[in-house]
């Protein structure tokens, strides 16, 4: 597989067709067609749905699974260029995946304090939970991930960020709860909820409720919290949520009760074991150091 075609297949997923694809990548129509045929041949499937005359292109499962990871190769080549055309000046991209949460402030002082140091220095961030985190950091899209504990962290190197999360309740002020200062297990016992995708893999409520309790009743599943919290608003369901990840003031039609017992989630950065960070990665994780040992 040469870039320059998967760049070609990319265009034309986007573009939704051959014809206005060639046309912003001032090709001929058949010149492309015909590189989207031998990339089938190649892949030895059939990556598009044809015989829809009119309408837009649609990729086969084939299709879908190779433009995300031709957008992942592309994007892969595009920073191993980037980093080795910088030379002795420190600048280029640090992409971090990371999980929502408060203890971002520490990064976030982190890139304030490297870009003073090297101007060059872009953050590119990608929110996210856990699994896709660990799978950009094992394909070398992100540099860092941040991950809510437990993780298998046996193939990263990683440090625990200060300060942690405290879960709880998302909710409407006229939640029959709200009224409470915290929320029990018992509370919640068939309340429809929607919960962080990564909180189920994780198992996180496992250890809270007691054995003789009947869960929530599970509406569905969120990776970030500000759409979830429109669900919330909308009275559809409550939302299991860390606290301060949207706005719960007065008029916000939202607000936050933590669970009693608490619960809270710790994190840590990590970055792949036994493999050299690229200048501008380095500069960043040695700030990241030095704002957590203030913190």
């Amino acid at each position: 597989m040469e870039i320059k075609v998967l760049r070609n297949f990319i265009a034309v997923v986007q573009e939704e067709g051959v014809t206005a694809a060639a046309d912003v990548l001032r090709i001929s129509q058949p010149a492309l067609s015909r590189q989207i045929k031998e990339l089938e041949e190649e892949m030895g499937a059939t990556l598009f749905v044809r015989g829809n005359r009119g309408r837009a292109l649609e990729l086969t499962h084939e299709g879908q699974l190779l433009y995300r990871r031709a957008r992942e190769i592309v994007e892969l080549a595009d920073r191993t260029k980037s980093e080795i055309a910088s030379g002795e000046e420190i600048e280029g991209s640090v992409h971090i995946a990371a999980a929502q949460s408060s203890v971002m402030d520490v990064l976030a002082k982190a890139a304030m304090h490297v870009r003073e140091l090297h101007p060059g220095i872009r953050v590119q961030l990608h929110d996210d939970y856990g699994e896709n985190i660990v799978e950009r950091l094992s394909n070398g899209l992100a540099d860092f991930g941040v991950l809510v504990q437990p993780t298998d962290m046996s193939r990263y190197d990683h440090f625990p960020l200060p300060g942690g999360d405290q879960m709880g309740v998302l909710m409407r002020p006229d939640n029959p709860l709200a009224a409470q200062a915290s929320v029990h297990a018992e509370d919640l016992q068939g309340l429809p909820m929607i919960v962080p995708k990564g909180s189920l893999v994780r198992r996180d409520f496992s250890g809270w409720y007691g054995a003789d309790l009947r869960p929530y009743d599970l509406v569905g599943t969120m990776n970030l919290t500000y759409n979830a919290s429109r669900f919330v608003r909308a009275g559809c369901c409550c939302a299991m949520s860390l606290e301060g990840l949207v706005d719960t003031s007065e008029g916000s039609g939202l607000c936050f009760r933590p669970l009693d017992p608490p619960m809270h989630i710790a994190l840590h950065i990590a970055w792949k074991k036994d493999q050299p960070l690229a200048p501008a990665a380095q500069a960043f994780l040695t700030c990241v150091r030095e704002v957590a040992a203030e913190s």
